[in-house]
């Protein structure tokens, strides 16, 4: 901000002479700055009120409109313990028998429990030597490995006769030999690197379970004394598996292993290869199931194929798992449920439990194994485990037979769960007592009463709503505070201030009025009705007991017999007599009316130049008039600035005349003086 020092010399209040000034020009912003903030607020009062009118199209006023609105069935059955039935309002009035022959289920197999056995686990830890057999050998996770034909590169550099660098890869093969230990492996690699004329030998580590590489193309030097001082015309070898098979079983990377050359004394010329030979190493001691518990430890072979069919007939789908050395109870329940089961090893139950995914025969399924000791070993025999087999639900409708995999039936409009049967079997799965359940289809009248009902209250809550908006007070001499206005007041009187403007900024508005207008003369009109006999009547809401209050209510709807409506309440009760005894006229007329209320409603929101979708006020005209207020406040302020520093100039120039006219009076006076 300028800083501006004025009045010095005159002595004059020059902040509030010029502030005097600027009167005019202040009042110019503040009244465009009140105009918009009256527009803004008209927006908002009418962004509020668009919500309400739109939810009421959407939701009472279309349920209001919708023929099946007036259809509503309701359906009482006789037996309510074994069915949980609904209806449709496509359901067929009159009444039904249903008898349920047997209830959809799915499969069940339990396991027996494993708790109580005991097992030695086997673990996998390095060879203790090289006397292993080759064919004893494992990976750390117990799988076997091939060594036998193995092979691994060699690469390093050496100069020609020219003294030209070139790079020399020889390969050897891991053979174990006619004894097949490790040992003899290492034998073999040893005579074919000094076939190979590779100054480098293998050996096992014990420690780390791998091969041992150790560069001797280096010589030592020594002193006068015989003590080594260090190495000399030593080179590097570099070791690469020839596939990732390789890798794996010999521990050799891929990606090349660099044995350096002998340096110093400190064995840099050794490479010790990943843990790669292991054996298998059986506990001392007895360990209880668990979910983690091993197959292959329980006496279960790797290998083992299980089976699992699901489903019967043509449609079956038999998925097969074939077991390894790290397959545990747990994970082989999570491969069973990606099998079209749900299966689960209970820890605490010590037993398996397999569900089938869905009730009904074509979820039915069977587990079998190629080693029948296996499925015993998990509990999952036929002899030690117990199966339910799935099956449909079987019902008599009117009649007819229907059968299918889920108890959720939907027949003739009805829908229904049954959850028992009705139907008496003996021993042999004869049929000998049936109880059929009684169902009766009748209009639903409560639900059509309240449906309008629930219609008519939200009307008269828009409706009110919008009255109170149209014939609000007038709020002259009310504009919206500036910023110095607000400070004179009370937070309280700001609020009621800006409450009496708010409230009357829809007063008298023309789409308000409109909108009013639109809906009670739509919903005081009448339909003509032709019945079955060709008799053609006038019909509207009236008709049906539906009329408005009185006249300073505005248009307020009132249902005759409403015992919730205490001046109604004991008129004739029309509209419940109609929808018992009159239904096609007062489907007619109300879906009619309603039809046509909602039809007006979407044309008074369809988009034009000054509105967007869905909405029953020019929101788009609104929106460019607040952008022409910026624009005309930014000029407004531009010109009051414009003209406040001109003034501030004109005073400075003031100030600086007087101050050279005092100094021209001090001059002369002393001359005079002297």
């Amino acid at each position: 901000m300028t800083q501006r020092v004025t009045g010095l010399v005159s002595g004059l209040d020059t902040e509030t002479i010029i502030k005097q000034l600027m009167s005019g020009h202040q009042a110019k912003v503040d009244t465009a700055q009140k105009e918009q903030t009256k527009l803004k607020w008209k927006q908002e009062a009418w962004a509020s009120l668009n919500t309400k009118l739109y939810n009421f199209y959407k939701g009472a006023l279309n349920k209001f409109q919708s023929v099946g609105t007036y259809k509503a069935k309701k359906v009482e059955a006789s037996n309510t313990s074994k069915i949980k039935i609904s209806s449709s309002n496509n359901a067929v009035t009159g009444s039904h028998t249903l008898s349920v022959k047997q209830t959809a289920s799915a499969a069940y197999l339990t396991g027996k429990s494993l708790r109580g056995q005991s097992f030695k686990t086997t673990s996998y830890k390095a060879a203790a030597d090289a006397s292993v057999q080759v064919s004893d050998l494992k990976d750390s996770k117990g799988y076997s490995i091939d060594l036998d034909g193995k092979s691994f590169d060699i690469s390093y550099v050496e100069k020609d006769v020219d003294g030209n660098e070139q790079t020399i890869t020889k390969t050897i093969t891991a053979q174990a030999g006619a004894d097949g230990t490790l040992q003899s492996l290492i034998d073999n690699m040893n005579h074919s690197l000094a076939d190979e004329g590779i100054k480098m030998t293998v050996s096992y580590d014990a420690a780390q379970g791998g091969l041992k590489f150790v560069n001797e193309t280096a010589e030592p030097e020594k002193d006068a004394d015989g003590a080594i001082t260090g190495y000399k015309n030593g080179m590097d070898y570099t070791l690469k598996a020839a596939d990732s098979s390789a890798a794996k079983t010999l521990g050799i990377s891929e990606k090349g292993v660099t044995v350096g050359q002998q340096l110093t004394d400190k064995g840099e010329n050794v490479a010790i290869m990943g843990n790669a030979f292991n054996v298998a190493n059986v506990s001392d001691t007895e360990a209880a199931i668990t979910g983690g518990t091993k197959l292959t430890d329980m006496g279960i072979a790797s290998g083992t194929k299980f089976s699992l069919t699901v489903g019967k007939g043509a449609d079956a789908k038999t998925y097969d798992l074939t077991i390894d050395q790290s397959t545990t109870l747990n994970s082989l329940a999570s491969q069973f449920s990606k099998m079209g089961v749900k299966a689960n090893f209970d820890e605490k139950q010590g037993r398996f439990f397999i569900t089938s995914t869905e009730s009904g025969e074509a979820y039915d399924f069977e587990l079998t194994s190629d080693d029948a000791d296996a499925l015993a070993k998990l509990g999952l025999d036929s002899a030690s485990s117990t199966k339910v087999d799935a099956q449909d639900a079987i019902v008599v409708y009117n009649g007819a037979t229907f059968q299918q995999s889920s108890n959720n039936f939907s027949l003739n409009g009805l829908n229904f769960t049954v959850n028992d049967v009705t139907i008496k079997k003996d021993a042999d799965g004869n049929e000998i007592d049936d109880e059929p359940i009684k169902l009766t289809v009748s209009t639903d009248t409560d639900a059509i009463y309240n449906a309008v009902k629930d219609f008519i209250k939200e009307y008269n809550s828009l409706i009110d709503e919008m009255n109170k908006l149209y014939r609000a007070d007038r709020a002259k001499g009310y504009d919206p505070l500036t910023s110095d206005e607000k400070q004179a007041l009370s937070d309280k009187e700001v609020e009621e201030w800006e409450k009496k403007i708010k409230d009357s900024l829809l007063r008298q508005d023309s789409k308000v009025s409109s909108l009013l207008t639109n809906m009670r003369s739509t919903l005081g009109k009448s339909i003509n009705y032709t019945n079955a006999e060709g008799i053609t009547k006038r019909y509207s809401l009236a008709s049906f007991g539906i009329t408005t209050g009185k006249w300073n209510e505005y248009g307020k709807l009132h249902i005759a017999g409403d015992s919730e409506d205490a001046e109604y309440a004991d008129m004739d009760d029309k509209l419940r007599a109609a929808i018992e005894n009159d239904p096609d006229a007062l489907i007619a007329t109300l879906s009619g009316i309603g039809k046509d209320l909602y039809s007006n409603m979407q044309k008074a929101m369809k988009a034009t130049n000054y509105s967007s979708p869905q909405t029953f006020y020019d929101d788009v005209t609104m929106k460019d008039q607040i952008k022409d207020y910026d624009s005309k406040i930014k000029k407004l302020q531009e010109k009051f600035n414009k003209a406040e520093d001109r003034y501030y100039k004109q005073f400075a120039k003031m100030e600086a005349a007087m101050a050279k006219v005092q100094a021209n009076g001090s001059s002369i006076s002393g001359l005079f003086g002297n």
